[in-house]
């Protein structure tokens, strides 16, 4: 059986996904993957298969689950049934775009929750993408003045170690630095305090970015409009797909200079008027 990335059906994909767990498992039928992902109609599956019933967003979770996506997999999935299920020819033209760019394989390390510690300082990242674009030959002084806000010399040291001692840089023979992969994730279990410290003090840079470099070297922008949950979850969908890209641009780069800083947010500046419209009828 193919990996979900070999396909650009994900009807065919699920035909070759029952028929295989059919060939290992005696037991997997219609009505067990039904069970599995909590449907009551045990010929869902058969239905989506032959085409006679589409996917929701709801129930394309429940398959993610229950097929034991990975977390690139399930991004990849979400498109191919929007792809699939597209009724108008730019939308299919969209999703078809962010299907061929997903289906690139791009190695990746993933943060486990051992390794936290990596986001303590926000400076530690920067540090692990600056002392590979160039031989600083140690001199921490150096390297600590050109990170906006500067740092303190033995701050860019002690970064240096940790990311050693965390195996997500290697110390060549010459005295360079190599990262063990050039793009890191982090695993949905590193949902930690720092993890959430280390994003607000991302945040607030790119604050202090508005008024602090020049807008020729810097892109921040934002929208605010009203949409639905359902939307939103078109939305999110769109914004995984895009990071896909982007790491693969990222990882394409021969030459790096400058360490860049991309934030996405996607929030509530409002609660559900759904549930004012309930109050006010009843």
């Amino acid at each position: 059986m193919r990996s979900i990335f070999g396909y650009i059906d994900y009807r065919k994909f699920l035909a070759a996904y029952y028929k295989k767990q059919k060939e290992k498992h005696r037991y997997f039928s219609y009505r067990y993957f039904a069970q599995k992902t909590g449907i009551n109609t045990p010929s869902f599956l058969k239905w989506i298969i032959e085409g006679k019933r589409n996917l929701t967003r709801s129930v394309t979770e429940k398959y993610i689950a229950a097929i034991k996506f990975n977390r690139r997999e399930a991004s990849y999935f979400r498109n191919l049934v929007l792809f699939n299920q597209a009724k108008t020819t730019k939308e299919k033209q969209e999703y078809y775009s962010v299907l061929r760019s997903m289906s690139e394989n791009v190695k990746e390390s993933v943060l486990n929750a051992d390794q936290f510690d990596y986001f303590a300082w926000w400076y530690v990242p920067v540090i692990r993408e600056l002392v590979t674009m160039y031989d600083f030959q140690g001199d921490f002084k150096k390297i600590a003045s050109i990170i906006r806000p500067q740092i303190l010399p033995s701050d860019a040291k002690a970064a240096v170690n940790l990311l050693l001692r965390l195996k997500l840089l290697k110390k060549m023979d010459n005295g360079t630095y190599k990262q063990k992969d050039p793009l890191l994730v982090a695993d949905t279990t590193v949902v930690s305090l720092a993890l959430q410290a280390y994003t607000a003090s991302i945040i607030d840079h790119s604050k202090n970015a508005l008024k602090d470099i020049a807008s020729n070297e810097r892109h921040i922008s934002g929208m605010t409009m009203g949409i639905s949950p359902a939307t939103y979850s078109l939305m999110a969908a769109e914004i995984e797909a895009f990071k896909d890209r982007i790491k693969i641009i990222a990882s394409k780069e021969k030459k790096g200079s400058v360490v860049y800083q991309m934030n996405i947010s996607l929030f509530p500046l409002s609660g559900n008027t759904d549930t004012l419209g309930e109050a006010k009828g009843s």
